[in-house]
């Protein structure tokens, strides 16, 4: 088979791959292939048209957004994901970052570093045992995040998703929000577990921020584009909230010089939230299955559509 591939995954699944298929990176070649392996390209209509061979797109995560989905129906291109696979990595990634936040960690070293720090500090941040923790969105991540909170920390747990009902919260033991301005009136750390659609494109504002406690902490490792960068920055500067971690920007790659990173209330990663060893040999397990199955006709199993 003839893959593209231009984005890193697995080593152990690189090398299988290339073992049995011809693998390649380069754009000028896309029109020969037959699959592609994605983790964050734009695959619209124009690129689509660059693929003459194309049967079969695999997104290397969950998130499909990037992806034109009617016209890859329209030239019966499959496609297919790998749900789930991160979830563990993505929710232990929130969890450090709401630790990091509340004792300020990354900035007490850098002022240490600095010589900033001369003598024991009265405060050292807060504790996040026997808070709100708010989520906006109750999928698989915000889930398994949910339930280490709750057993770990003794978290109050609340959620909002315009598919959660009353009797599937008290189910899942979470406290029903019949809205968002609830959730982000009520929570001391606040996770949005959304996707990207014209729904949510930069569904949180300044309106959703202001209603956000002056302690408050936002966390955001779903994608980029759903929160305003500009009423966030503003919230930040102006310490309307109390912080934010940050695995995704609304542009990426991100240039060091970001304005958002140059703040000292934000901790940011470059959108490598199920970037760990243990996730990434699972999706790559899960890669290899559905190529296995395209070659043996079965590859509706996997299918998206």
């Amino acid at each position: 088979m003839k893959i593209f591939l231009c984005e890193p995954i697995d080593n152990d699944t690189y090398k299988l791959l290339n073992s049995q298929n011809e693998i390649f990176n380069n754009f000028n070649d896309i029109g020969k292939c037959e699959i592609i392996i994605s983790r964050n390209l734009k695959i619209d209509k124009d690129f689509i048209d660059q693929c003459t061979n194309l049967k079969l797109i695999i997104i290397h995560g969950s998130g499909y957004d990037d992806v034109d989905t009617k016209y890859c129906k329209e030239k019966h291109i499959h496609l297919c994901n790998t749900p789930n696979l991160n979830a563990l990595g993505v929710s232990e990634l929130i969890i450090s970052m709401m630790l990091s936040l509340s004792r300020n960690t990354y900035q007490l070293q850098n002022d240490y570093i600095s010589n900033k720090i001369h003598e024991v500090a009265l405060s050292t941040g807060q504790e996040i045992s026997y808070k709100t923790f708010g989520m906006i969105g109750v999928g698989n991540i915000a889930l398994k995040t949910a339930q280490i909170l709750q057993n770990g920390f003794h978290m109050n747990i609340i959620g909002y998703s315009r598919s959660l009902s009353l009797e599937k919260a008290n189910s899942l033991h979470i406290g029903y929000c019949a809205s968002m301005e609830e959730v982000f009136k009520k929570a001391d750390y606040i996770s949005i577990g959304l996707s990207l659609n014209n729904d949510t494109y930069h569904l949180i504002d300044s309106y959703y921020l202001s209603l956000m406690k002056s302690t408050a902490y936002i966390i955001n490792t779903s994608r980029g584009a759903i929160i305003n960068e500009d009423d966030l920055y503003d919230a930040l500067l102006n310490h309307k909230i109390a912080g934010a971690g940050i695995d995704v920007l609304e542009n990426e790659p991100v240039n060091y010089n970001h304005r958002l990173l140059q703040l000292n209330n934000i901790i940011y990663t470059p959108h490598i939230g199920g970037s760990t060893e243990e996730s990434l040999e699972r999706i790559g397990q899960r890669i290899l299955e559905i190529i296995h199955a395209y070659k043996n006709g079965r590859v509706d199993d996997y299918t998206i559509f």
